[in-house]
Order: C-alpha cells, then sequence, then structure tokens
C-alpha cells in the first residue's frame, strides 16, 4: 500500500520543485535560518533548537522544498540517530517541524518520500492535524501518549533505600551496562542534565536520568523528566528520589510524557494534570518499549 501511494503521488510532482537535504554548515543551512524566519505564525527559535539536535553528524537536519533552485518553499526536520533496540541495531529518523508555503501545500509530501525510501524507523509527536490523515495513508501506527504535570512536596522516606544522585561521568559511566552507556554517549552533549541514581551506596544499582528544567508562565520551574531506566526502581524509591531532585533543582513540579500507562509518578498526588496526545511510528521494531529519546524532547 505504502509503495503504491508513493509511486501514485510522484505522479504529481511540480517539475519546477525538487527536494534537497540540508545538513549542518552546509550551503543550504542559511537560506533555512531565513525561510524559517519568514514564517510570521512560527516560533523559529524553538525549530532552529532543535535542528542543532544531532547524533549522525553524516545525517541531514531536515529537507527542504527547493523553486527553481533558488528559494526554499518548505521543510522537513529530522533528527536521525542509530539506537540500540533488543540487541539489534537501528537505524531511526525522528520527524518535527513540517512547514511548506500555502501555494505549494500540494507539493508537501515530496519531503517524506526520501525518508520513506531508506526503510527506517520513523516516528514523530503531535502532528498537526491536517498531517495525520497522511500518516495513516502511510501505514503509519498511532500511538497515544500522556504529558502529565505533577506537583511533588519532597520529603526524606525512611522506607525508601538512601539515594544519591551525580553527573560525574568519571564517577559512574564504568558501571553503566553497555546499553546505558549508549545512551549516556548519544546524549551528553544535550544541554539536558543526565543524572547518575544511585542507592545505598552501590553504584552498580542505579538507574539513570535525563531531564530539563524549563519555565512554565516565565516564573514557575518545572523539571521535565525524560527518560528514566528503570521505571519499577524509580516508583519503589519515588520519594527519596524526588527529595534529591528538589535539593539539586529547586522546584516542586515535575513534568513527564508517558506511554501504556508507564508513569513514574503513580499512586497518590498532591496535585496532578494529564493531556493526551498523539505519536506515529512505521517499521516498529519487534518489542520496541516507546519512549522519547532521541527526540525534539531532548531541546
Amino acid at each position: 500500500m505504502t509503495e503504491e501511494l508513493i509511486d501514485k503521488l510522484k505522479k504529481r510532482l511540480n517539475n519546477n520543485i525538487e527536494v534537497t537535504p540540508v545538513y549542518k554548515n552546509d550551503e543550504y543551512e542559511m537560506l533555512l535560518v531565513k525561510f524559517l524566519k519568514s514564517q510570521n505564525y512560527l516560533k523559529p527559535e524553538k525549530i532552529l533548537s532543535i535542528i542543532k539536535i544531532i547524533f549522525k553528524s553524516d545525517s541531514p537536519i531536515g529537507y527542504i522544498l527547493f523553486k527553481d533552485k533558488k528559494k526554499i518553499v518548505g521543510f522537513l526536520g529530522t533528527i536521525f540517530s542509530e539506537r540500540k533496540v533488543n540487541k539489534n541495531n537501528i537505524s531511526q529518523c525522528y520527524l518535527h517541524s513540517w512547514i511548506v508555503d500555502n501555494d505549494f501545500r500540494t507539493q508537501a509530501f515530496r519531503l517524506l518520500i526520501p525518508i520513506l525510501e531508506k526503510n527506517f524507523f520513523i516516528s514523530t509527536y503531535s502532528p498537526i492535524p491536517s498531517l495525520e490523515g497522511l500518516y495513516k495513508k502511510l501505514n503509519f501506527e498511532e500511538k497515544s501518549f500522556l504529558t502529565k504535570l505533577t506537583f511533588f512536596f519532597p520529603f526524606k522516606s525512611s522506607s525508601n533505600k538512601k539515594v544519591n544522585i551525580s553527573e560525574n561521568k568519571s564517577f559512574f559511566l564504568d558501571s553503566l551496562s553497555d546499553d546505558l552507556k549508549r545512551v549516556y554517549k548519544d546524549h551528553i552533549l544535550s544541554k539536558n542534565n543526565i543524572i547518575f541514581t544511585y542507592f545505598d551506596g552501590n553504584i552498580n544499582d542505579h538507574i539513570l536520568i535525563i531531564a530539563k528544567k524549563k519555565y512554565k508562565k516565565i516564573f514557575l520551574p518545572v523539571l521535565e523528566i525524560i527518560y528514566v531506566s528503570n521505571i519499577k526502581k524509580f516508583r519503589n524509591n519515588r520519594k527519596s528520589i524526588i527529595y534529591e531532585l528538589f535539593k539539586k533543582f529547586k522546584t516542586f513540579f515535575y513534568v513527564e510524557n508517558f506511554f501504556n500507562e508507564e508513569s513514574i509518578f503513580n499512586g497518590k498526588n498532591f496535585f496532578y494534570k494529564e493531556s493526551k496526545k498523539k505519536a506515529y511510528y512505521k517499521n516498529i521494531p519487534h518489542n520496541f518499549e516507546f519512549d522519547f529519546l532521541y527526540s525534539e524532547l531532548l531541546d
């Protein structure tokens, strides 16, 4: 079905338009910046921040629709990565920021064709409604996830293990499994906090947390938890972990995104607010455990 639809879409090609990959620091990047800043309805700073996320230096940061070899009329952002899933190396492409000028919307599908032809594992979160139909026609699988804002008043727990946290890689890197070492090394250049959390002084009894501090309504500090390597262990020691996170990040509010009811903040909370969102996937690896690594959430 996908191949048939691609062939059908190709018949609608406009010969004055071509699709061109954009790489970091190449001749098209400055043209792309100008294009994004010309879109009055966008916040270009957000997109420009996302395209700085690079896991594979030899892969494009996106694709552009190029009119007459001189004017950009569309853009689809990409984050390419190589990740390990069930002991297999998987090529992944995360899609973001699909933008096309009104006069060229009928050519928007062309931005996706070179990615589909790679047959990679593809993912995207919360696309605009007008794109959802296209993803479904291309046999993308829809998944729901929740974004949860939670309030916690921190206090020590005598029932939990003693918790320590560190961001010193020389202290803990050798104790990580090969899979977590890869996650750590892939994400160390991001502006997020990669937190090594260990219990009762034993560095071999640990979890890895990727988080970032941001502000809602300008003044309200919030810690967004992007990744937790062991959800069950986090839950079992939640109070002590939150107490240590509070001491470091000075906030009572936490945000998490999660699939399949796998909230790390399950149980009774003083305050929480949830919103439901959609994600779309294609070529999902067997037994893949859905997470938010290698995506725009790392911005």
